[in-house]
């Protein structure tokens, strides 16, 4: 069995939902193209191709989680209509402060 894929031969799937949207929630500009969003999960430290992102979004679009607009000829432009899940810590924190004026630091 070669690295990345499953029992079957099939690739794994290694990036989720949650680190694209993660994408679209760090980057300044709200719409990007699968390329910014390829180059934005490696900062994360994630390696797919702009084709796997585009095939990732074209799911997501399905799911309801982004949307697609297009831009060009060949360019497609792509925002979450969602944001990203919070972390537990994060989370817990969040629900700390919406039962209390005392908020701890983050």
């Amino acid at each position: 069995m070669s690295p990345g894929r499953d029992e079957a031969g099939r690739f794994e799937e290694t990036i989720t939902e949650q680190d694209v949207l993660k994408v679209f929630d760090y980057e300044d500009d709200r719409v990007l193209t699968a390329p910014e969003v390829a180059e934005g999960l490696r900062r994360f430290g994630k390696q797919i191709t702009a084709e796997g992102v585009r095939n990732r979004l074209e799911k997501m679009s399905d799911e309801g989680l982004v949307s697609r607009k297009k831009l060009g000829a060949r360019a497609v432009g792509w925002w979450a209509e969602v944001a990203p899940e919070l972390e537990a810590k994060t989370a817990k924190t969040v629900e700390k402060r919406n039962t209390t004026s005392n908020w701890d630091p983050l």
